[in-house]
């Protein structure tokens, strides 16, 4: 697995006339969106100091943290493929914390070093009536019930639930719910193309121009493609403006994109 070599970087300082400019290659509002890219692009090129969002301050100005808990959350979203962020950190957690992939690794390195993987996984365990309306929920048979906890489960969660909303070391009472502010990749408009890659059996790449949009051109062209016996398409996936993002298959069971292993994107649904 890399070895990461990351940089903590607060979020950067806007003018209010470069705002729309400057959204335009972030893909969504500039506050929840700022750092939705630093996943891909640490992962892409781990050793060179890549920029990943500074951990939140206890007390201090929550508007400068969404993007930590933003792209976390689309991280989880739209490169494992999950639709329930909440059993899939579990599982990793009750599993020991296993790093063979390294978008794991990259998650412990950035929030679960931090120690604010636990306080995202009870925020959308107790959050779950607000998600079944985001896109990935509603392309699937999005299961909403909530998983019966062990003991050591419910105590870690209701400690999470315990703290003020209005800190920037919870993801309570950030918008983060509606899907609204992180849903740049799955908005309903986009500008992408997807060709299959000659003398080749099940490989093909999916260019998007802009941020906005590619993970839902990604599930539109690449459910057109000509189904296979047997085996899955391989879909190499690069974003103008970010890089790229990763190999994605669609999952037979959930009909989701996702990148790495089918069992990692199971664990998440």
């Amino acid at each position: 697995m890399p070895e990461f070599q990351l940089t903590r970087v607060e979020r950067p300082e806007i003018t209010a006339s470069y705002r729309s400019e400057v959204e335009a290659l972030t893909g969504g509002q500039w506050e929840w969106s700022w750092a939705s890219a630093l996943p891909y692009r640490a992962l892409a090129q781990p050793s060179i100091g890549a920029p990943v969002p500074a951990a939140p301050r206890a007390g201090g100005d929550s508007m400068l943290y969404l993007g930590y808990w933003c792209s976390l959350q689309g991280f989880l979203t739209h490169s494992f493929g999950w639709t329930r962020h909440d059993r899939g950190l579990r599982w990793w957690y009750d599993a020991g914390r296993p790093t063979d992939d390294p978008r794991f690794a990259l998650l412990d390195a950035v929030w679960g070093r931090d120690g604010n993987l636990i306080a995202y996984a009870g925020w959308f365990h107790h959050r779950l009536d607000w998600f079944d309306h985001q896109a990935l929920t509603t392309w699937t048979r999005f299961d909403g019930s909530r998983d019966a906890l062990s003991p050591t489960w419910e105590r870690s969660f209701r400690a999470t639930k315990e703290r003020p909303a209005v800190d920037p070391t919870t993801p309570y009472g950030k918008h983060l719910e509606a899907g609204d502010h992180a849903a740049g990749p799955t908005a309903g408009d986009f500008k992408a193309n997807l060709v299959v890659v000659p003398n080749t059996e099940r490989r093909a790449i999916y260019a998007a121009e802009v941020p906005r949009g590619w993970y839902r051109g990604l599930a539109e062209l690449g459910n057109g493609l000509p189904p296979l016996s047997n085996a899955s398409w391989r879909v190499d996936v690069y974003v103008r403006d970010i890089g790229f993002l990763g190999t994605y298959r669609r999952s037979r069971s959930t009909g989701l994109w996702f990148s790495g292993r089918h069992r990692f994107h199971s664990v998440g649904n």
